[in-house]
């Protein structure tokens, strides 16, 4: 069984702020520091430190090199990851305040991924194989079609979250992972409450898995009328940048490891609270052998 993470790959802008930017308003930063990133790449090296084989497939632009050697540093299989030579890469502008992050991207060469390269990618995958998306790319109804038709298993992290999501089949979506604002979204609720959150997503999608995540309360495992909450690991918080992508990196691996969706809660909950205590997106990203620290 192949794990692929047909994900996004951007430069991270990082501004410590003591408070997020409003309409009209010029403010300085604290500090600024440019990191690697992009739920594609902070996912797929979240599967890798915590001992999982992951392909990686994507597109990076002429500035992309050190993104691609980052990941194979990593163990990160890049053979599908291609390199458009006239198009800058994807980036993020992320503020920090009080350990929480708001952040603008730009799509770059993630939004270039064709039809035709989903062919091609997906030509070396076959049924009971994993795919791992999120919303950072183009083409995703394809994909999801494409791979759905080989009998691959899918996981779809919805975030960013917004309406073209709702024109993906996700019928097809074997597991769906959310934090409770993209829950929210999801569902189509009013709701704010975590009870009510849960019990929308059950009614719209009862024949997912979802994973949701809800920061400092922890997270849950969702599936028809079964509902698993898995506390957070109380920590002093730096930065949440890439704890989300931390946590379903690791809790894919532990379920590709065989392990019940309770373990993987907690291995992934674990993972998390070690990220959010250092600064920057992939760079935070915890080994498996760091779990010990908690």
């Amino acid at each position: 069984m192949k794990v692929l993470n047909f994900g996004s790959l951007n430069y991270d802008h990082i501004y410590e702020m003591d408070h997020f930017i409003t309409p009209k308003e010029t403010a300085s930063s604290l500090s600024y520091s440019r990191s690697l990133g992009g739920k594609g790449l902070n996912q797929s090296i979240a599967l890798a430190k915590a001992g999982t084989e992951i392909y990686h497939a994507g597109m990076v632009g002429y500035d992309g090199d050190v993104l691609i050697k980052y990941l194979q540093d990593f163990g990160v299989n890049t053979d599908y990851l291609k390199q458009d030579p006239k198009n800058a890469t994807g980036h993020a502008i992320i503020q920090v305040c009080n350990a929480e992050n708001c952040i603008i991207l730009f799509g770059g060469t993630n939004q270039m991924i064709t039809p035709e390269m989903i062919d091609e990618v997906l030509e070396h995958f076959e049924a009971g194989d994993v795919l791992l998306i999120q919303n950072e790319i183009s083409s995703l109804s394809d994909l999801i079609v494409k791979a759905h038709a080989k009998g691959m298993k899918i996981a779809f992290n919805a975030a960013p979250m917004n309406e073209k999501v709702f024109t993906y089949p996700l019928e097809y979506v074997d597991l769906l992972i959310v934090n409770e604002v993209e829950g929210k979204g999801l569902a189509k609720t009013e709701r704010t409450d975590y009870e009510g959150i849960i019990g929308a997503l059950q009614k719209a999608y009862p024949a997912n898995e979802i994973l949701l995540t809800v920061g400092g309360d922890g997270s849950y495992y969702i599936h028809g009328d079964t509902v698993i909450h898995q506390e957070a690991f109380p920590v002093e918080a730096v930065d949440t940048t890439a704890a989300g992508d931390t946590f379903t990196g690791f809790y894919l691996a532990s379920i590709l490891q065989k392990k019940e969706p309770s373990e993987a809660l907690r291995i992934a909950s674990k993972a998390s609270s070690v990220c959010v205590q250092y600064k920057g997106a992939a760079v935070s990203i915890p080994s498996a052998e760091d779990l010990e620290l908690i």
